[in-house]
């Protein structure tokens, strides 16, 4: 998958030869042909975000072997988001989850261990287990951010990572590279991160989602509001997502809108959420584990003292039924000699 311009580059490596082993490469792995698209292997799995009407439209969750851009206001539930995927991820298959660990890409300084540790109670997870379970990388500039995408190679081999997150993708681009004069050149450098993640992504087999800031751009005599990086960023992620927050405050509902903008097998589809301490979820306050086990163990206990009340009842009822049918002439008689 590289290109030989890049292989060159190694110290005592000519650009014939590193034409002829990238092409040799391909060769053997089968991708200097065309194949019938009934051969192709299609070992796509999800991941839960927690919301079963966020996984609904998403067709099961968020995907392997793509990248699954979110994008949103400020508070609108990204990196709520980003902390429920580090624990569902770690959660096996029949509940949602890789069983895998996970890398977090942080450019904004976002990440907190106190709310991992929550969401690991709401899911019944041991919180120190995910925490070692969750890799952690802090930012602090684009070139930086390049340099952890490229280790991230090793560490998805050597850590068994699932997914992939960079919260946020545009934030230091952003603030580098200011101005019209410099944008073809931030272009340049965000081409390279989205061709590279999806590399990853592809070859294998992970989740890698990134969440994206938005910018307030005009649109007749009305104004919206896009995720930023422009058509680089539109074309290189499979799945793009939008959160909105319900009313005219942030902080005036907990619930959440996420609408798919585009999608390689899912149609255009809405759906609400709630953002809370515990992660991303349908109910605006979500129960931990344990108590949701108390509670379900109580219900058991009292629909089953309520169905021994009307077994005991029915056995009550057929009794008086079938008594009467036996002793029905002696009380016929009982009942004129009464009279």
């Amino acid at each position: 998958m590289s290109n030989p311009t890049e292989i060159a580059e190694i110290d005592g490596m000519s650009e014939k030869s590193a034409k002829t082993l990238v092409w040799d490469a391909r060769h053997e792995m089968g991708m200097g042909e065309f194949r019938s698209v009934s051969e192709m292997e299609v070992n796509t799995k999800y991941i839960t975000t927690g919301s079963a009407n966020f996984d609904a439209i998403m067709g099961g969750g968020i995907p392997t072997g793509y990248i699954t851009e979110v994008f949103g206001a400020f508070k609108s539930g990204k990196t709520n988001l980003s902390h429920t995927l580090c624990v569902t991820t770690q959660l096996p298959s029949s509940h949602g989850g890789l069983g895998g660990s996970v890398l977090f890409i942080d450019t904004e300084n976002t990440f907190s261990k106190a709310k991992i540790e929550r969401i690991a109670r709401r899911f019944g997870l041991d919180p120190k287990e995910v925490l070692r379970n969750i890799y952690h990388a802090r930012i602090y500039s684009s070139d930086h951010q390049i340099q952890m995408i490229n280790a991230a190679e090793v560490a998805i081999q050597t850590k068994g990572a699932k997914l992939v997150i960079i919260d946020s993708l545009m934030a230091l681009l952003r603030a580098e590279y200011i101005g019209i004069g410099l944008l073809a050149r931030r272009q340049a450098v965000l081409n390279k991160i989205i061709h590279e993640i999806s590399r990853l992504a592809e070859t294998y087999n992970i989740a890698v989602m990134v969440t994206n800031q938005v910018a307030t751009v005009m649109k007749g005599t009305f104004t919206a509001q896009d995720a930023i990086g422009g058509n680089i960023v539109a074309h290189g992620c499979q799945f793009r997502v939008q959160f909105k927050s319900k009313g005219f405050s942030m902080n005036s509902s907990l619930e959440r809108t996420a609408t798919i903008v585009d999608a390689v097998d899912v149609p255009p589809e809405s759906c609400n959420f709630f953002i809370t301490d515990k992660g991303i979820s349908d109910e605006e306050d979500p129960e931990f584990a344990k108590e949701s086990l108390k509670k379900t163990k109580a219900l058991l206990e009292v629909e089953l003292i309520s169905a021994a009340d009307i077994d005991d009842t029915m056995e009550d009822t057929e009794f008086e039924e079938e008594e009467p049918k036996k002793n029905s002439p002696k009380k016929k008689t009982t009942k004129k000699k009464g009279k």
